[in-house]
């Protein structure tokens, strides 16, 4: 068993991702059920929340850079501290290249292809994970668009996947959370993880 505090919480097409830091370890993890099989819209776990939790490696995890699958049953919920407890816990982990100051484009072990409304990796250079946090060094706006939510870093649009209140600034200095989606074709001739922002901690 392992005690978890859940990070973020984000949506999928088919059921909810929910990411986690196990405590125990400092791993930065995803939270699949007991069979290996996507989170469904009605699980238990919010942001905030610490959990202690069955876990294992999932039978069916990816390559990298998804390499954070687990299966997880829970076992009972421990307490909820809050997005400011969230934003304490992360200063206090040694996360390694996990955790980025800075310009968007050191995030992801400088594997990120900025190109403004797409950014993504591809398979020419894949990080050695696909979620991390990142202290922006300026301010994010949000804007509407088609109906979903982003956040514009000068001119490179994060869309936002998240449940949070939006906002319309996310201020420079703050913690953010980003993950990387899965591998994709959208037509452009070769597959790829499309960057996504996960949440913030204000």
């Amino acid at each position: 068993m392992a005690t978890v505090l859940i990070v973020s919480r984000t949506q999928m097409a088919n059921g909810i991702c929910v990411g986690g830091i196990n405590e125990d370890t400092g791993e930065l993890i995803r939270l699949h059920n007991e069979k290996g099989g996507n989170l469904k819209s009605d699980a238990p776990y919010m942001v905030g929340e610490r959990w202690n939790l069955n876990i294992e490696k999932a039978w069916n995890s990816r390559p990298i850079p998804h390499v954070e699958d687990m299966q997880t049953s829970p076992v009972s919920m421990i307490e909820n501290i809050g997005l400011k407890g969230v934003a304490e816990f992360v200063k206090t982990q040694d996360l390694g290249n996990r955790f980025t100051n800075g310009e968007l484009a050191e995030t992801f072990e400088g594997c990120l292809h900025l190109e403004g409304t797409k950014n993504y990796i591809n398979r020419n250079k894949i990080p050695s994970f696909s979620t991390q946090f990142w202290v922006a060094d300026k301010d994010l706006h949000h804007k509407e668009m088609w109906g979903k939510h982003y956040y514009f870093y000068d001119n490179v649009r994060l869309k936002f996947v998240g449940y949070q209140t939006i906002v319309d600034k996310i201020p420079s200095g703050t913690i953010i959370r980003l993950s990387l989606a899965n591998w994709w074709d959208d037509g452009c001739g070769e597959e790829r993880c499309y960057l996504q922002l996960s949440g913030w901690y204000l």
